[in-house]
C-alpha cells in the first residue's frame, strides 16, 4: 500500500499537469487506517514517503504525507463509526497546529519570512497597478495596497487562521469525496482474513480437538462449515479433502485460530500464528506471502531480532539449494510455493497448515513439495494438514478426513478428489483447413531487454492454431506457458516474430482473444455477477436477457445474477469469469490453469461445456494446464514446451502426469 500511494504521488509531481491524480494515493492510506492500527499507516507513510523522496523530492513526500494525513483521518472516522462532526474537530485541531508550526518556523526563519513577504507584496503591488489603470479603480487599489501592508503587521495570525482554514477545508473535500469511495470499497467482505485472538499465554497449537464446530461468516444466512469435530496429535499428517465449497479453506481458517461461531476448540495453549514454535499456513497463492526481494530474506521476515535461522540448510531441504541470493521476483511458481515452505519451517512450527499448495504447479514441483511435506512429521516433529484435491496427495497422509459439504467430516476420502493423469495421447484429427485463426512465426521474448537483467522467456515458436482447434499446451513451472498465452492474447508484443490473429497483428486486436487467468477471483472487477458479466462483455447491467444467456452458456443458473462474487465457489467463479468472455463472442478462447483449485465434479463439469462450445460453435480453445484429466476430447492437439521452446513430449510413463 506504501508503494501504491509513493507511485502516485511520484506520477502527481513529475507528470505535467497530473497533480490532481494525488487524490488516489488517499484510497490505499484509507484502507490501511479502516482496517488496522495507526502505527500501520504511520509505517506506511514512512516508507512510502522515502520512496517518494528519493524519486521526486519534497514534493513527492509531502505528496504521500497529505494522502496519508486525508486518508488516514477519513479511515479512522469510518472504523470508530464517527461522522462529519468528528472530522471537522479533528480538521481544526490539526489546523490549528499546522499553523503554529508555520508561525514559529517563520519566525525562527526571519530571512525566509521576507522573503516570502516582498514576494507577495511585490503580486500585491502588481495587482494595485492594474487596478489603478481602470477608471474608476484608483480607490480601490490604494485601499488593496494599505489593506495588506497592515495585515502584514499582523502575520502571525493570519498565517495560523490561513493554516486553520486550509487544513479544513481540504478535510471537508477528502471527506466528502473519500467517504463515498471507501463505503463501496468496504463492502467487500475480508472474509478468509487470517487472524488470531491476543493471547499472551504459552504457544501450544497441538494437540487440537474440534467438537461439533460451526462457523457462518457475517451477513451469511447459512453456515459454511459444521458441525465438525475432529483432532490433530503432535507429528501427525492428516489430509482434508471434499468439495469446492465444502468448507475446506474455512475450516484452515479456525485451525489457524479464527474463533467458531459455535462449538469449542481445545489446545493446551496459544495458536501462536507466525511465531516460533507456533502454527505457520502454506497458502494456495504463494506470491502472496513472499515478501522478501531476496530469497534468503523472505526465510527470516518477521522473525524476531538475533534469530539462529540455518538458511541454507532450510533451503536444501526444500530443494532450493544455492539460491539464497536469487531475487524472489525471477522464481517460478513452484519455487515460490517451496520457498514459502521453507519460510515456514524457519517457524520451527508445531502444526504447519498446507492450503492445496499443489494446485498451481507442475508435477516435478507437486512431487518435490510432497516429498518435503511428507517428511516434516518425521524430520520436524511437526503435525501437518494438507487440504489438497489429490487421490495421490491424500493417499499420503496418516489419516484422512473428509468434508461432504453437510457439515459432517468422515474419515473416508469421497469421491470428489482428482486423478492424477498422464499427458493426453494426441489424437488422429484431419488435417486443418483454411487460414489459420492464430499464427505463431519465429516468436521470442526477453524479459528486461538491454538490461544486465535480461532473460529470455521464448525463443522460435513456430505453430498456428484453426478455427474449433483444441490445443493443450504443457511443460514445467518456467517454461514459458503464461508469456506465451500473454502473447496470444495480445497483451504481450514479442521481442522477435510475430503473432498473428486473421493475418493481422494480435497486440491490434486486444480483445478479439480472449484470456482467463490463473486466478479467477483475481479477474472479476465487480462485486456482483451481472454487473461483472456486463462489464467484461460491454453491454449495459441492466439488459438481463442478455446476462441470462450468457449465464445459461456456461451453465450457470440464471439466479446467481445478483449473487455477489464472493459468495460463489472457486468453479462458479471461473464460470462467471468465461461467460463474460464469451458473450463477447472472441475468435479465440485462451484457458491458463483452468482446473486448478477445482474437485473432480467441477473439473468434468468445466471440461464437459467447454467440449461442447467447440463443437457446436466451432469455438477455438488453447488450455495451458499442468492436469490433464479429461482433457484428451477438448485438445486433440498437444504441444509440450521446455526452457522457452517447443519441444518432444516426455515419453516415459513417469515423465509427466
Amino acid at each position: 500500500m506504501a508503494a501504491l500511494c509513493a507511485a502516485i504521488a511520484i506520477i502527481a509531481v513529475v507528470v505535467p499537469f497530473a497533480a490532481g491524480l494525488s487524490f488516489l494515493g488517499t484510497v490505499p492510506m484509507a484502507l490501511l487506517a479502516y482496517r488496522y492500527r495507526l502505527r500501520v499507516l504511520f509505517t506506511a507513510t514512512v516508507a512510502g514517503g522515502l520512496i517518494a523522496f528519493l524519486i521526486a523530492g519534497m514534493g513527492g513526500f509531502m505528496t504521500v504525507v497529505n494522502c496519508a494525513y486525508i486518508g488516514g483521518l477519513t479511515g479512522t472516522v469510518k472504523r470508530r463509526g464517527r461522522g462529519t462532526p468528528t472530522v471537522i474537530a479533528a480538521a481544526l485541531v490539526a489546523g490549528a497546529i499546522f499553523g503554529a508550526v508555520i508561525v514559529v518556523a517563520l519566525t525562527i526563519l526571519s530571512r525566509l519570512r521576507m522573503l516570502i513577504f516582498d514576494t507577495v507584496t511585490a503580486n500585491v503591488d502588481g495587482v494595485a497597478a492594474v487596478l489603478s489603470r481602470i477608471p474608476g479603480m484608483e480607490g480601490a487599489a490604494d485601499r488593496l495596497t494599505r489593506d495588506f501592508a497592515t495585515v502584514l503587521d499582523y502575520w502571525p495570525l493570519l498565517f495560523f487562521a490561513a493554516g486553520i482554514f486550509s487544513i479544513t477545508s481540504v478535510s471537508l473535500v477528502g471527506w466528502w469525496a473519500l467517504s463515498r469511495v471507501m463505503s463501496r470499497l468496504l463492502g467487500v467482505p475480508d472474509v478468509h482474513k487470517l487472524e488470531t485472538p491476543d493471547d499472551s499465554s504459552e504457544i501450544g497449537p497441538v494437540p487440537l480437538t474440534l467438537h461439533d464446530v460451526r462457523f457462518r461468516y457475517p451477513s451469511a444466512t447459512d453456515d459454511a462449515l459444521g458441525p465438525v469435530s475432529l483432532s490433530v496429535q503432535p507429528g501427525e499428517h492428516v489430509a482434508v479433502t471434499g468439495a469446492n465449497g465444502s468448507g475446506k479453506t474455512t475450516l484452515m481458517l479456525l485451525l489457524a485460530g479464527r474463533e467458531p461461531t459455535s462449538g469449542t476448540v481445545e489446545r493446551p495453549g496459544a495458536v501462536g500464528l507466525g511465531k516460533q514454535g507456533g502454527t505457520a499456513v502454506v497458502m494456495q497463492h504463494p506470491e502472496s506471502q513472499v515478501l522478501g526481494t531476496r530469497v534468503a530474506d523472505d526465510v527470516v521476515w518477521g522473525l524476531p531480532p538475533g534469530a539462529a535461522i540455518d538458511v541454507e540448510a532450510l533451503l536444501a531441504e526444500v530443494g532450493l539449494d544455492g539460491l539464497a541470493e536469487r531475487d524472489t521476483g525471477g522464481l517460478s511458481g513452484g519455487e515460490l510455493q517451496r520457498l514459502s515452505v521453507a519460510a515456514a519451517l524457519a517457524r520451527d512450527p508445531a502444526l504447519l497448515i498446507a492450503d492445496e499448495v499443489t494446485s498451481m504447479v507442475d508435477q516435478d514441483g507437486r512431487d518435490a513439495l510432497m516429498s518435503v511435506l511428507s517428511g516434516l512429521t518425521t524430520r520436524h516433529r511437526t503435525a501437518l494438514v494438507h487440504i489438497t484435491h489429490y487421490n495421490d496427495e491424500a493417499d499420503a497422509a496418516d489419516r484422512t478426513v473428509h468434508l461432504s459439504g453437510s457439515g459432517t467430516a468422515t474419515a473416508k476420502a469421497g469421491p470428489d478428489l482428482v486423478e492424477t493423469a498422464e499427458v493426453p495421447v494426441p489424437a488422429d484429427a484431419a488435417p486443418p483447413r483454411g487460414a489459420p485463426v492464430l499464427e505463431l512465426v519465429g516468436v521470442g521474448h526477453e524479459y528486461g531487454s538491454g538490461t544486465p537483467w535480461a532473460k529470455t522467456a521464448l525463443s522460435g515458436i513456430d505453430f498456428a492454431v484453426h478455427e474449433g482447434d483444441g490445443v493443450l499446451i504443457h511443460g514445467l513451472n518456467g517454461s514459458g506457458k503464461s508469456t506465451l498465452a500473454w502473447i496470444m492474447a495480445g497483451l504481450t508484443v514479442p521481442t522477435v516474430g510475430r503473432c498473428l490473429l486473421d493475418g493481422a497483428p494480435v497486440s491490434d486486436q486486444v480483445g478479439a482473444v480472449a484470456i482467463s487467468f490463473q486466478a479467477a477471483r483475481l479477474q472479476l472487477m465487480r462485486s456482483r455477477v451481472d454487473h461483472e458479466i456486463a462489464s467484461t462483455a460491454g453491454f449495459s447491467r441492466h439488459n438481463r436477457a442478455r446476462i441470462e444467456e450468457a449465464l445459461g452458456t456456461v451453465g450457470l443458473d440464471p439466479a446467481l445474477a445478483t449473487r455477489r462474487i464472493d459468495q460463489l465457489s472457486g468453479g462458479q467463479m471461473r464460470r462467471v469469469v468465461l461467460a463474460g468472455l464469451l458473450a463477447r463472442s472472441p475468435r479465440a478462447l485462451i484457458l491458463d490453469e483452468p482446473l486448478a483449485g477445482l474437485d473432480a465434479e467441477s473439473q468434468e463439469g468445466l471440461v464437459g461445456l467447454l467440449e461442447d462450445l467447440r463443437r457446436r460453435k466451432r469455438l477455438t480453445v488453447v488450455v495451458i494446464s499442468h492436469d490433464f484429466g479429461g482433457l484428451e476430447n477438448l485438445c486433440p492437439r498437444t504441444l509440450h514446451m521446455a526452457d522457452g521452446m517447443l519441444a518432444p513430449a516426455p515419453t516415459s510413463a513417469g515423465g509427466m502426469s
